[in-house]
């Protein structure tokens, strides 16, 4: 009875531990680990019970009573629970070993500066201490070999009252500072403690009360004293401290801790209201170079929050950005506002060595990694983009945008189980962004109604989040609703149109893009390809030619000049009797496969720009290689791949018999995932309060023999 009370105790611990992973994974309710307890509970006395009074025996369970002492077989049946025991007790030694001691420990030169807390009277003063707290971040991330946790994840606890060690364990650090900040009239009182999160203790403290005038120099103070802490401690190297960037006077300063307060809340009035701060400050002193840095970036933010174009805000931008490198080229942030605004230019290559200059600068400059990571991917270096996001999340480890875009990086390489355990830690920060995340990795094989119902979850939290209205747009195109797919967007974008046969609209969509932003590359790259989907090789052409020539002959997945381009491209000179001229396209698609494979990139999921095998299958079909072809883009759509089947360019594609069977098998998920989500929503729809199936669906479903 013993044996059974601890094989019990410990199979009711193990089986709890499984049920805890299953219900956050499959998102169940929490009633069933409550009633899994319970039922668990319930049990423990009926096996001691059963254990009293039964025994085991060669012909089956018997009562105790009924068994001759003689054939008896207790001893046997005492060693194999003592197997079972001892392997149970095993396994939950390492699962319990592996969750407390085996996840590897903080870097040692780690460290996160939290807002210091603001002790003035006037609530309003609160930028002022975030901005001390700021800049004193600012200045340990130039310290070479100290990691230092970027000011949105440290940030992101404030007034939340979390204890050190735990916001040290969430932000991934060994050390934290944390202080105050009283502001009374020209004077100022600053106090800082460092402290060891791993064992709680303080390393340091310090009270600084100094004159409002003096605030760089304590600044400076502050910093040195902290880096000598950590070099007593540690040993860390700090004996070339970086200094604070001074402005001429407190009121420039000021009106720049102000814009950079506003910044941070990154919505339509706060990015204005940082524009005229940082313009407050340039006013009063013309020579900061640092105010001039962050108004090219938040200028450059303008097209985005506000009613400039792209160009329009690149155009105003960019005096700011040479005048901040004319002031202090050194200057981490003078370099990242000038490959910022090369970025929007597309001008990849020479924005990446300014975002180099500026990482070398400062090597924790988390947001210039996370960009150095998204111009990689458009340039077709994976493996150097994968290894940049991770360098970014390492960094800022909270942020939202980061982890969803490594997220789909590990999805992309089919690495499922590590892309679950990052999407656990997207719950907390992010929950609209953990429910379409969630939508997206339990799609990964052609569930895809799995991925439309994660998206809507992700909607209903967010409501007026556009970017899960555009990728809904396209996952109820890719299961037939079309009339759903052309209402949850209000501004349905050219390639989505062009999916759903409307050649006429995706080509009037870009031309009215390019008539507001005649520049806009991306706007030609979109008409050229929408040109090219309505047979329209004529005017495709020369915007297809001009895109292969500014991509320098590489294929990016989401750059200026595609796969799907250089597709079409292809088609195009071979209409025109070029078939000599089609040998580079081929190489570039072929090189762009291959980069893809070395980065482990294996699994596409939804969209056909993202699967390497339909990639590969359609450049081996246009390269006279039939059956390989036709097997390759097979197996795309059989692990879930969507491909529109529209596409002007692509006809002879479409025409082939051999793709007929592969249609089919698209068709026929396409109708099984739209029942297996219209059998939700058209019964009891969760989502009523943010999205409604189009007049008619639900009736035409029911019609068919739907539930």
């Amino acid at each position: 009875m013993f044996r059974m009370a601890v094989l019990y105790a410990v199979a009711a611990w193990l089986i709890m531990q499984v049920a805890e992973v299953l219900i956050d994974l499959a998102k169940l309710p929490d009633w069933i680990g409550t009633t899994t307890l319970g039922l668990l509970a319930v049990g423990f006395p009926i096996a001691l019970i059963f254990s009293w009074f039964y025994e085991l025996t060669p012909e089956g369970i018997s009562l105790e009573t009924d068994v001759d002492a003689a054939e008896s077989i207790t001893h046997v049946t005492d060693r194999r629970l003592d197997f079972i025991v001892i392997s149970l007790l095993c396994a939950a030694v390492i699962l319990f070993a592996y969750d407390k001691w085996w996840i590897a420990p903080p870097p040692e030169f780690s460290i996160a500066v939290l807002p210091f807390e603001n002790m003035s009277a006037d609530p309003e003063q609160e930028y002022f201490s975030d901005g001390i707290s700021e800049e004193i971040l600012n200045v340990l991330a130039q310290i070479p070999g100290l990691q230092v946790t970027s000011r949105s994840s440290a940030f992101s606890f404030k007034g939340m009252g979390v204890d050190i060690p735990t916001v040290a364990k969430q932000l991934g650090v060994a050390n934290v500072l944390e202080g105050s900040v009283r502001k009374s009239g020209k004077r100022i009182r600053i106090t800082a403690q460092l402290i060891d999160a791993r064992t709680d203790t303080h390393l340091w403290s310090e009270t600084y009360d100094r004159d409002l005038e003096n605030i760089f120099a304590v600044q400076d103070e502050i910093s040195a004293a902290i880096v000598e802490a950590l070099t007593g401690h540690l040993g860390l190297q700090g004996d070339v401290l970086p200094r604070v960037i001074a402005a001429a006077n407190i009121e420039a300063y000021e009106a720049y801790l102000r814009g950079r307060h506003l910044v941070v809340q990154r919505t339509r009035a706060s990015i204005e209201g940082a524009v005229g701060e940082f313009e407050k400050a340039i006013a009063l002193d013309p020579d900061y170079a640092l105010a001039h840095a962050e108004l090219a970036i938040v200028t450059g933010l303008l097209s985005g929050y506000g009613d400039l174009t792209d160009t329009e805000a690149i155009v105003r931008a960019t005096p700011h950005a040479k005048r901040a490198m004319t002031l202090d080229p050194t200057l981490a942030e003078a370099n990242a506002a000038t490959g910022y605004l090369l970025w929007r230019r597309w001008d990849l290559e020479e924005a990446l060595t300014h975002f180099e200059k500026a990482t070398q600068i400062n090597p924790n400059y988390a947001i210039v990694h996370n960009w150095m990571a998204i111009i990689l991917e458009d340039l077709g270096r994976y493996d150097e983009a994968f290894l940049m996001q991770q360098a970014a999340l390492k960094l800022d480890p909270l942020s939202v945008p980061t982890r969803a875009n490594y997220l789909v990086s590990l999805i992309k390489r089919n690495r499922l189980e590590d892309a679950a355990r990052e999407l656990e830690k997207l719950a907390t920060v992010s929950p609209s962004g953990y429910a379409g995340r969630s939508g997206l990795l339990s799609s990964v094989g052609g569930k895809w109604a799995n991925l439309v119902l994660g998206t809507l979850d992700a909607l209903r939290i967010d409501p007026e989040n556009a970017i899960w209205r555009s990728f809904l747009s396209y996952q109820f195109a890719a299961i037939g609703l079309e009339k759903e797919a052309l209402a949850v967007s209000l501004a349905p974008l050219p390639s989505l149109l062009s999916w759903l046969g409307r050649s006429g609209d995706a080509i009037e969509t870009t031309e009215a893009r390019l008539a507001e932003d005649p520049i806009s590359l991306l706007a030609r790259r979109d008409l050229g390809l929408a040109l090219a989907s309505a047979g329209d090789y004529a005017r495709a052409r020369p915007i297809l030619e001009e895109m292969w020539q500014r991509s320098g002959g590489r294929i990016g997945r989401d750059g200026l000049f595609p796969t799907a381009s250089a597709a079409a491209l292809i088609i195009i000179r071979r209409d025109a009797g070029e078939d000599a001229q089609v040998g580079e396209l081929m190489v570039a698609i072929r090189d762009n496969v291959r980069r893809s494979r070395e980065a482990g990139i294996v699994a596409g999921i939804l969209f056909y720009w993202d699967s390497v095998d339909y990639e590969e299958g359609l450049i081996a079909y246009l390269a006279g290689e039939r059956e390989s072809g036709l097997a390759l883009i097979a197996k795309a759509v059989e692990e879930g791949t969507y491909i529109p089947s529209r596409e002007a360019y692509l006809r002879t594609l479409y025409d082939d018999p051999g793709f007929a069977p592969i249609l089919a098998t698209q068709e026929a998920r396409q109708a099984h995932e739209r029942d297996r989500f219209l059998t939700i929503v058209c019964t009891d729809n969760p989502y009523a309060t943010v999205w409604q199936p189009a007049e008619g669906t639900c009736e035409e479903f029911a019609a068919a023999g739907g539930n």
